[in-house]
């Protein structure tokens, strides 16, 4: 089995730059030449298809916007209505991008201490091609495949039903997410659900940074130990598995948003743990 060095990832991030916040991005081209009852039939019949969706997406996700701030108890609290710190009632999320069915999620307010493998060396997880957790990035279209993280876990125990019970050792960032609210200390509701983002839902905390860093900057300001300060330059993991090479997963460098594909052994990858509200 293969290893993977430092310099190979280097030459990657040369090669493509991938940022993620162009991963939408659309041509304004049209056609010019339609007649103008065709463009009035055609931008009637959209608007009212549009204005449908609108006002069904609006009664998923009026609960939520994103940077709100999610307390242990599942309340939720703006920023600007937050002025002390509860030690009964902590803050356990920030809320980070909606599903495509407009289910919100929250990344945690706590990211791993230190760069963590995806896979250790000589395990079955760093060799294996996890089909079902493939998501692919495809040009001015986001990511097409699995894009949805929360059960790429699963996943992986039921391709690898040996290593991932020494998940410590054998799987250490998931290990970190499977024991985030352990770590620290969150019961009932709360302590259900966390999971490993996709790389799709890893390149949407970043689009939203700017207003999840205020949050938690925010929070980390009434108590240092409450939160992280901000996202900050970090390299992360997503729990998407590479569609190039069995041995490689998705990352996020949050220093420009690139998006790109790296060796599961590598180590100066930080992990962050998310959950649906």
């Amino acid at each position: 089995m293969k290893k993977t060095t430092i310099s190979i990832l280097a030459a990657l991030l040369t090669l493509s730059v991938i940022a993620c916040s162009s991963a939408n991005s659309q041509s304004d081209s049209f056609d010019e030449s339609k007649s103008q009852s065709d463009e009035a039939f055609v931008e009637t019949e959209n608007s009212v298809g549009k204005e449908k969706e609108e006002r069904e997406n609006d009664a998923i996700i009026s609960q939520y916007e994103i940077g709100d701030i999610i307390l242990a108890d599942g309340s939720v609290i703006r920023e600007d209505d937050f002025t002390a710190i509860d030690s009964s009632n902590v803050p356990i999320a920030v809320i980070a991008g909606f599903q495509e069915d407009g289910t919100a999620f929250g990344v945690g307010v706590h990211r791993s201490d230190t760069p963590l493998q995806w896979a250790a060396d000589d395990t079955v997880g760093y060799g294996t091609k996890f089909t079902d957790n493939v998501c692919t990035q495809e040009p001015e279209f986001g990511f097409s495949g699995d894009i949805d993280g929360s059960d790429n876990w699963t996943v992986i125990c039921r391709q690898d039903g040996k290593d991932t019970e020494d998940a410590a050792r054998n799987y250490p960032a998931f290990y970190f997410v499977n024991t985030y609210a352990e770590a620290h200390n969150l019961s009932g509701a709360s302590a259900f659900g966390w999971y490993m983002p996709s790389i799709a839902e890893l390149c949407d905390i970043y689009q939203n940074r700017e207003a999840v860093n205020d949050s938690l900057q925010y929070i980390h300001s009434l108590d240092d130990h409450a939160a992280m300060n901000g996202l900050e330059t970090n390299w992360y993991w997503s729990s998407s598995q590479a569609g190039s090479q069995d041995d490689y997963a998705w990352f996020v460098h949050y220093f420009n948003g690139y998006a790109g594909e790296c060796p599961k052994n590598f180590t100066n990858v930080h992990a962050l743990a998310v959950r649906e509200f």
